[in-house]
């Protein structure tokens, strides 16, 4: 797999995990009025979704330092040659 399908399969793979993170509020997770996030009346562990996220966008990153280098996560892109 390239960087580019990878970057991309990542990509999707981060959406289903934010609509995840949707079905917890509509499984039972609420926030308090204090600002917490509270799922003890769900039946998912919103641990695992954030986990899985974060470590997502860290390897999309990591893959993106070694394709182009630090450089390259703040120079602009190439145009799409066709």
């Amino acid at each position: 797999m390239n960087s580019n399908a990878f970057h991309n399969a990542a990509n999707i793979a981060s959406l289903l995990l934010a609509a995840g993170t949707a079905a917890l509020l509509v499984s039972g997770c609420a926030q308090t009025p204090g600002g917490i996030f509270d799922c003890s009346g769900s039946w998912i562990n919103p641990a695992y979704t954030t986990a899985v996220i974060a470590a997502l966008q860290g390897l999309k990153l990591i893959v993106n330092i070694v394709r182009d280098g630090l450089g390259g996560l703040i120079k602009p892109q190439p145009p799409v040659e066709k």
